[in-house]
């Protein structure tokens, strides 16, 4: 209060429209200022009649007081903004792809709502995002499917169409869509890294029979590598619908369906309940629970009515 007395009385020039400003009385701003020279042993101020003028001392010591104070208050909204959540730092962790969809959505909506947040994005495996997350490295994993985990908790996001990566070439490459029956004879790349795991159960899960397989070659490399694959005709594969804004040369996707439609996986974001970041639920408030993202072939023509040459 006393740096707030002296920086009040040096801008008007006077105690008593300074006490006013300050809505004190100008006895007790008078005597705080006292008390803060006979501290220092300097003099502050030349009083007069006319009002109160800063000495050579008193100017460099305002100057220094008004910087300190504008500290002082920087701190304080900070204080009060990260323990609304409004600033701090947010530690994301995902392996689903960021290249478009609601995540990547959720997280420029965040960013923008909330600049002060120092938001660190953490791509890692599905067991690695765990051993984080126990370790309290992240705090929140946005997974595919359930993670069954006692301290845990969890909330259902949006679901994400599985489609099919295609050479260009390919036959079915003209639809829109295809089923799963249209892909029995076909020969299937899958990454051996995440979320390819999950990716293949869905495939056995829908072609899988007793003594008949689907065509599988595993492939240990990332989405991209196995893209690269496809575009060079060297099989088809699955991805999820998020990742389908990477480009890939030669390279198309097209959504899958069974007798009741599309197919789709569903992403949960997990976090700890003994994570007392206020962050985390800022970031919640605004992860969607559902989404509605253009179709590949819809994204298909839309590229090639902006740049025709597009082989996408």
């Amino acid at each position: 209060s006393h740096l707030r007395y002296v920086v009040a009385a040096a801008e008007h020039r006077s105690f008593r429209r300074a006490a006013a400003a300050l809505n004190i009385t100008q006895p007790t701003l008078s005597k705080r200022i006292r008390e803060l020279e006979s501290r220092l042993g300097v003099l502050l101020f030349e009083r007069s009649t006319g009002g109160a003028r800063l000495t050579v001392i008193g100017r460099d010591f305002v100057a220094t007081a008004r910087r300190v104070l504008s500290d002082l208050s920087f701190m304080e909204n900070q204080a009060k903004a990260a323990k609304k959540g409004d600033a701090g730092q947010l530690d994301i962790g995902h392996y689903t792809s960021l290249s478009m969809g609601p995540l990547r959505d959720a997280i420029v909506i965040f960013t923008t709502l909330h600049p002060l947040v120092d938001v660190n994005l953490n791509a890692h495996s599905r067991t690695d995002l765990l051993s984080l997350l126990d370790r309290g490295s992240i705090d929140v994993a946005i997974m595919l499917g359930e993670s069954k985990g006692q301290d845990y908790a969890h909330m259902s996001l949006w679901s994400d169409r599985i489609m099919v990566a295609f050479p260009k070439v390919h036959p079915l490459s003209d639809r829109d869509f295809v089923y799963w029956t249209d892909l029995k004879n076909e020969r299937f790349l899958i990454s051996i890294r995440d979320p390819g795991p999950e990716l293949e159960d869905i495939l056995l899960s829908k072609l899988a029979a007793p003594g008949d397989r689907p065509r599988i070659k595993t492939i240990n490399g990332k989405r991209e590598d196995v893209l690269s694959m496809v575009g060079a005709g060297r099989g088809i594969s699955l991805i999820c619908e998020s990742a389908t804004g990477n480009v890939v040369n030669g390279a198309v996707y097209r959504e899958v369906r069974d007798g009741n439609g599309p197919t789709r996986v569903g992403l949960v974001a997990y976090w700890r309940h003994n994570n007392d970041n206020p962050t985390i639920k800022q970031f919640l408030a605004i992860l969607p629970t559902h989404a509605t993202i253009p179709s590949p072939a819809a994204i298909d023509h839309a590229r090639l009515r902006v740049n025709p040459r597009s082989s996408c």
